[in-house]
């Protein structure tokens, strides 16, 4: 059994694809950690990202307030998926 990570592999990657202009890459990383993890909201935010940063407003709208959800009991509050 793998020690849980320190770190979250796939919001950090989904950033890092961001910043580089990969936006597509990043949604596809999003999407596979919302699939395991549905309400993520670390997720829910860079696929908004990334949705915005390929023009797909409508679902990143969506996508947006299903984060707000998420993240409506937080005392953090992000500017990206990763810190």
């Amino acid at each position: 059994m793998e020690p849980p990570r320190l770190l979250p592999t796939r919001q950090a990657l989904g950033a890092v694809l961001l910043a580089a202009g990969r936006a597509a890459e990043a949604e596809a990383v999003y999407r596979a950690d919302l699939d395991e993890w549905p309400k993520n909201g670390w997720s829910l935010l860079g696929l908004s990202q990334a949705l915005l940063a390929q023009r797909k407003s409508d679902e990143a709208t969506w996508t947006r307030q299903g984060f707000e959800r998420a993240w409506a009991r937080a005392d953090v509050k992000l500017e990206a998926s990763r810190f």
